[in-house]
């Protein structure tokens, strides 16, 4: 999910020093400002309210690959369409951001269509592909009693939605359900999958030749030599960032 976390100033020294040295990246990742669009990677997954759809169709002219970002399982006051959702589908706050609250993922009357009508949004930009984040909520305390059944069905629902629109969409985590949808999304997002040892659970898009963008956090520490390696092996492309998600960072080559 977006962090929003304040960056140390010693953290934002490196990532000023490291973000040079970016030119065959395969991907990045920026949903806070400042943004650098000038990136020459092929996929940029960017938060749609940093960008205007001239940036969009630039990115596009420069054949980079623009995705959406999209919270597809919570709900953020911030956004232009929070005062849309009904009291009844908001649920419990998620973790460590305390204005953000999970949805009601099995709610088709309300939820499902104000999510489509985001990936409408990000089609009329022009992006090509959707990162739908908060895929793991059902495993969370979400104050709903939906399952990891009823995430899967609402999740293809979404992709078919995106594929509709003509855009791409990428399984953001969620590593337990690859299984049910790696023949569905068109590759996937995972983070700190080397922290936390589950970068296996990914291998199954590799081998069907869609690609898995990883990425580590600074703040988390971690042999990053290591983590490189292994994910060169696996045929990962991997991304060192800050929680700050924002323009900058490390790649692995």
């Amino acid at each position: 999910m977006a962090r929003r976390f304040p960056i140390l100033a010693a953290l934002a020294v490196l990532l000023a020093a490291t973000a040079s040295a970016r030119a065959d990246a395969y991907w990045d990742w920026q949903l806070t400002s400042p943004y650098d669009l000038s990136v020459p990677v092929q996929i940029l997954v960017v938060e749609p309210t940093g960008v205007t759809s001239a940036q969009v169709a630039a990115l596009k002219a420069r054949g980079v690959r623009p995705f959406c970002y999209v919270s597809i399982g919570t709900w953020e006051p911030w956004r232009d369409d929070a005062d849309a959702f009904p009291a009844s589908v908001i649920g419990n706050t998620v973790g460590d951001w305390p204005d953000e609250k999970y949805v009601d993922m099995a709610d088709r009357v309300h939820v499902w269509p104000l999510m489509k009508a985001r990936f409408d949004r990000c089609a009329a930009m022009g992006f090509v592909g959707v990162e739908p984040d908060n895929m793991g909520a059902h495993d969370n305390d979400t104050g709903f009693p939906f399952t990891s059944a009823d995430a899967v069905v609402y999740f293809r629902e979404m992709a078919a939605h995106a594929h509709g629109l003509g855009m791409k969409i990428l399984q953001k985590n969620a590593d337990e359900l690859v299984p049910q949808l790696v023949g569905t999304f068109d590759g996937m997002l995972v983070e700190e999958c080397f922290h936390y040892d589950f970068c296996e659970d990914a291998l199954p898009y590799v081998q069907a030749g869609k690609p898995v963008l990883a990425v580590e956090f600074t703040e988390n520490g971690g042999d990053w030599a290591a983590y490189c390696r292994q994910a060169k092996a696996y045929g990962f492309h991997l991304l060192l960032k800050s929680y700050e998600v924002t323009a900058g960072g490390q790649v692995c080559r």
